[in-house]
């Protein structure tokens, strides 16, 4: 209580009492009423600040093809994946072909080679895996992706070729699933 309130300092050397400035007091009061924690209210007019949410972590993985499937697997990146019909997507990267895929009420599976009749083609340079690989959360991924897919630079691209009708493609999913909609979607 008594930092409300001026306090009077002595002086040792010459014995006389000084008044402690108010604008020491108060900047005191200021400290101390950031650290308590006030309870929140609740202001139906005020505007409600949402937090910021970067995402949750996406564990290493040392090959593309095991982000892909763990994001494909996850119930967030991947949600709503299980209501899809089926799809296919080819990928070309470190030097190697792959496929994703998921048949009518199947389970997602990837297998290596080529795909004769695939949804949508996607290349990606060897230095966008490494970076794609490297990314911590499903939005620092996104980024990466769209950031090499709208600006290609010498070395560092991501090709997507749809080989089927948008439409088709929206019918069975790709518009709705998070990581199907990043991987095809940016090209429409």
């Amino acid at each position: 209580m008594s930092r409300f309130f001026r306090r009077k300092k002595t002086d040792k050397k010459d014995g006389t009492s000084e008044a402690e400035p108010v604008e020491t007091a108060e900047a005191e009061i200021v400290e101390d009423e950031a650290t308590v924690d006030a309870p929140d209210v609740v202001d139906g007019s005020a505007a409600e600040v949402v937090p910021e949410v970067r995402g949750e972590t996406i564990p290493y993985h040392s090959e593309i093809q095991e982000r892909l499937m763990f994001m494909f697997n996850d119930s967030s990146i991947g949600a709503g994946i299980e209501g899809t019909d089926e799809f296919y997507i080819e990928f070309m990267a470190m030097g190697e072909r792959f496929w994703i895929g998921k048949a009518p009420l199947g389970d997602i599976e990837i297998k290596t080679g080529a795909m004769a009749d695939q949804d949508a083609h996607v290349r990606i340079a060897n230095d966008v895996v490494s970076d794609l690989l490297s990314a911590a959360n499903f939005s620092e991924f996104s980024k990466i992706y769209l950031q090499y897919y709208k600006s290609a630079e010498a070395g560092k691209f991501v090709k997507i070729e749809v080989r089927k009708p948008i439409t088709d493609l929206n019918r069975r999913g790709y518009a709705r699933v998070p990581i199907m909609k990043l991987l095809i979607g940016s090209a429409r």
